[in-house]
């Protein structure tokens, strides 16, 4: 069936909520949430076009960052681009569905590890199929609709979202300039992505990344909130630090990718998002930034 839409208004200053319906199937309906200049702001910001940013997980990632965004645009006496921040998200208000469709819209491959046993009733690997959604659906739709530059989108997400981000980033990168992965799931598939043969990068003209983790996710023992003992028996071994520090190691070894990487102190899976969302949006989006030329 040909893509539907409907919209509302949210609570958020410029916030709209559009209803994406692509097939009769629960699971092919999506909540397409968007935060614009708030109208207190509009006449600071001008007319656009602005670039925007696409969030996996909006349930989870759409209100803090939005808020994030318009906060530290206000701050930032004209040093930050007045961003508009997209989140995605099935149109359900099932958290369980949330989490277990995610598993199968974020993953790049048709594995499951032995933490997501049972998790995954609708299965692995539909990570292409979203990106399809969000790049030839999503985007061009909002892009007709709101005063959004389509030569400069951005992706970014957290966890599963940002092992989405960073596996478009290596294979599919024509959608995006911009990318923006916090805490990403690298432990995927036995760490596909930072295997350079089992997963060969594509050429690019320019992609500016920002990849942050939490100090603290290098053992899933340190983990706040405590893991259960079955948890942390099935994710012994995952230290999410050293994997985004071996995926920064092979992004800055990549023409074409400039790549700003941290970890944030006392940081966890659980509470790292704003932090590292803030800087960043900073990082990325700063007006002052000075962009070095692409064979440097």
């Amino acid at each position: 069936m040909p893509p539907t839409w409907t919209e509302t208004t949210l609570d958020v200053p410029g916030g709209v909520q559009h209803t994406l319906r692509v097939g009769d199937d629960p699971t092919d309906q999506w909540h397409v949430s968007i935060a614009l200049p708030p109208p207190g702001l509009q006449a600071f910001v001008g007319p656009g076009p602005f670039p925007a940013l696409y969030l996996l997980d909006s349930s989870l990632t759409f209100i803090v960052a939005g808020q994030i965004a318009q906060t530290t645009w206000a701050f930032s006496l004209g040093q930050l681009q007045p961003v508009v921040v997209v989140g995605i998200s099935p149109a359900t208000d099932d958290f369980d569905r949330l989490l277990t469709q995610r598993n199968r819209d974020l993953t790049p491959t048709a594995a499951v590890p032995e933490h997501l046993q049972g998790r995954t009733p609708y299965g692995t690997g539909g990570a292409g199929s979203m990106l399809d959604l969000i790049c030839d659906v999503i985007a061009p739709h909002l892009e007709s609709r709101y005063p959004l530059n389509p030569s400069d989108r951005g992706l970014g997400g957290l966890s599963l979202g940002a092992l989405f981000t960073c596996w478009a980033l290596l294979v599919r990168p024509e959608g995006f300039q911009r990318y923006l992965a916090v805490s990403p799931s690298l432990w995927w598939d036995a760490g596909l992505l930072l295997d350079q043969q089992r997963l060969p990068a594509v050429d690019r003209d320019r992609s500016d990344v920002y990849l942050a983790v939490g100090g603290c996710e290098d053992d899933p023992a340190r983990s706040w909130p405590v893991l259960t003992p079955e948890m942390l028996e099935a994710m012994s071994g995952m230290n999410m630090v050293a994997d985004a520090a071996s995926l920064a190691d092979r992004l800055h070894g990549q023409p074409g990718i400039e790549v700003r990487h941290e970890v944030i102190p006392e940081e966890h899976h659980a509470t790292v998002w704003p932090a590292a969302f803030t800087r960043g949006l900073v990082h990325l989006y700063r007006t002052d930034r000075q962009r070095p030329p692409i064979d440097e």
